[in-house]
């Protein structure tokens, strides 16, 4: 199991050393620029983007999931960010159309830049890692798209880190903690 475990670790530390910088920060100064974010994926993509749109709360942005019941309608100085490996999710290439027909920001989180999300995205963010449809061309012990999704959520994480760094004023844990759940 250790080694197993030892595996998992390299390969997720592997693929973040791959992804650029560069398009990690301007996706960070979207979000820091944007009157709310709209967060969409599918599977555990869609779970990533929950744990990421529940930092972001807890950061100080006013932060939705589509799908969810008290989502609001999204507007033009707002940003849409999909959560795809494929970028080709049929669900999420709708979102991302109605958005742009709206003029909000798009965001996209993928390892297929070229897609048809990608085709109508601001900001890209490429994770060279493993999905299901490209298992067989990237090296990954891992089933599915587990390594996608490990390295989105890890990666959000960082972005959560820049913004407290580089956009939050007020970022001490106890400001962190009033806006944690307590209905616990």
């Amino acid at each position: 199991m250790k080694t197993t475990l030892q595996t998992i670790t390299s390969e997720i530390s592997q693929i973040i050393d791959k992804v650029d910088a560069n398009q990690v920060e301007q996706l960070a100064k979207k979000i820091a620029t944007s009157n709310r974010i709209f967060i969409a994926g599918t599977g555990r993509s869609g779970l990533a983007g929950k744990m990421f749109a529940m930092r972001l709360m807890h950061i100080g942005y006013q932060a939705y999931v589509v799908g969810e019941t008290i989502t609001p309608s999204i507007e033009e100085e707002d940003l849409f960010i999909a959560i795809s490996g494929s970028g080709e999710t049929k669900t999420l290439a709708h979102f991302t159309q109605k958005a742009q027909e709206i003029d909000a920001s798009i965001g996209l989180i993928t390892t297929n830049p070229d897609s048809t999300i990608g085709k109508l995205s601001d900001e890209v963010v490429e994770i060279p890692a493993a999905t299901k449809k490209t298992i067989g061309e990237r090296q990954t012990i891992q089933p599915l798209g587990s390594q996608f999704d490990q390295s989105a959520h890890l990666l959000l994480d960082g972005v959560i880190v820049y913004l407290l760094e580089h956009y939050v004023e007020e970022a001490d844990t106890a400001s962190l903690n009033k806006k944690h759940a307590n209905l616990e």
